[in-house]
């Protein structure tokens, strides 16, 4: 992702949104976060969502812009974002692509063909 965004970055916005925490501790946890020692606590405010995205980005690496989904769940609850999603949106806020929730929707390749096809779309508005 981070290739992508980096070849794109200067034709279309990129932003990851990191959204509630889908297996905390303190709520429905997987086997695999146990075993790999990723056990969190639900954040309970603004601050620590903050913080926990912030640890995602480092973990994962990732070098797009980063938003934080407010306490109320707002993008996660308008996209049904959870447990993760890609999205991309038209130069009007239009949702051009969905890919399907969860980690067997986490498909890069046909969200990189959705990216190529709006980039090339925004040079070809741009040039008239």
């Amino acid at each position: 992702m981070n290739d992508i965004y980096e070849t794109y970055k200067d034709r279309v916005d990129f932003y990851l949104v990191y959204i509630r925490e889908a297996h905390p501790s303190d709520g429905w946890q997987v086997r695999s976060n146990i075993d790999d020692n990723l056990e969190f606590l639900e954040p309970q405010t603004d601050d620590e969502r903050a913080e926990m995205a912030n640890v995602c980005m480092i973990d994962l690496g990732f070098t797009m812009p980063l938003l934080v989904d407010n306490m109320q769940n707002e993008v996660d609850n308008k996209y049904a974002a959870l447990p993760e999603r890609l999205y991309v949106l038209d130069k009007d806020g239009n949702v051009y692509f969905r890919g399907i929730m969860g980690s067997r929707g986490f498909d890069v390749d046909t969200w990189f063909d959705a990216v190529q096809a709006q980039a090339s779309l925004s040079n070809v508005q741009a040039a008239e």
